[in-house]
């Protein structure tokens, strides 16, 4: 085992300090620059024409298999720090409420390569990433759907993010937080300003560094987050791992909407079976 002394300790526990306080300060900064420009970020977001996506064949949900008498619940997006476009129970709440998400693929492979993080390449013992999956000793449930869901944005091209680009390109960091960087020795931190870089953030495989490590939310989340407030029911994007598309549908936004999400032949005994304007409420925890 290592040894280390308590100076050794304190010292790691005072840089961790640092590190924090120096994640703190520029995030609430751009935070607060965001808030002050919000209905521009917004009226940016709806430059964007809404789509509609047809849920065809193929389209579904991998899920564990204890899990498969609730098919489309959206519980599990909210443990922890969330999904990719939402907010979880373990992100600071008091500034950044957790809100639901459904998350489809649009094909069982690429539904599992997500749900496990899995990629093409993975292999064990002579398996693929697909057969893995199959083979989970929790068990695995692939449920198909169906339907049509509406003001969708789409991610899957960079471009469509350029009006809200142009809004963050103009922010800006305080001379304090580049004095931090400085004594720190860090390499400063870059607003972003072209929607290609913007985008790549938003598909990051570490995206979870922000909310695990410092509990504020990942760029994604951000984005999700505004989505919701630019009115749109969801996300489309592509899958990191088979390039094939997914879907991240706001739950709570379906509460006027026409768009319909139903579970194909579910089991008699099941519940959470659809999303859609009468049920979006069902797919979430009750209040105790």
């Amino acid at each position: 085992m290592e040894h280390f002394t308590d100076a050794e300790l304190k010292a790691w526990q005072n840089r961790g300090a640092e590190y924090q306080s120096y994640h703190y300060l520029w995030y609430f900064e751009l935070e607060a620059q965001r808030a002050a420009r919000q209905e521009e970020l917004l009226d940016a977001l709806r430059k964007t024409p809404a789509i509609d996506v047809e849920l065809t064949a193929g389209w579904g949900r991998a899920l564990q298999y204890v899990y498969s008498h609730t098919p489309l619940s959206c519980i599990g997006s909210l443990k922890w720090v969330g999904g990719r476009f939402n907010y979880g129970n373990d992100i600071d709440s008091t500034r950044f409420p957790p809100f639901p998400a459904l998350y489809l693929a649009e094909n069982i492979e690429t539904g599992i390569r997500e749900m496990f993080g899995l990629t093409s390449q993975d292999m064990r013992s002579g398996l693929t990433a697909l057969e893995l999956g199959l083979c989970s000793e929790d068990g695995l449930a692939w449920v198909s759907v169906a339907g049509s869901v509406n003001n969708i944005f789409d991610l899957t091209t960079p471009s469509n993010l350029k009006a809200f680009t142009d809004v963050i390109a103009s922010f800006q960091l305080s001379a304090r937080v580049r004095r931090l960087e400085r004594l720190m020795g860090l390499a400063p931190m870059k607003v972003i300003t072209d929607s290609a870089q913007l985008h790549t953030t938003f598909m990051a495989e570490e995206w979870r560094q922000y909310p695990v490590m410092w509990n504020t939310p990942a760029n994604p989340q951000l984005i999700g987050h505004l989505l919701t407030q630019a009115g749109f029911e969801g996300v489309l994007y592509s899958s990191t791992r088979t390039n094939k598309r997914n879907l991240a549908l706001f739950t709570r936004q379906f509460r006027n909407s026409s768009s319909v999400v139903s579970v194909k032949n579910p089991p008699p005994t099941a519940t959470c079976c659809e999303l859609s304007a009468t049920t979006f409420e069902d797919l979430e925890p009750k209040p105790p």
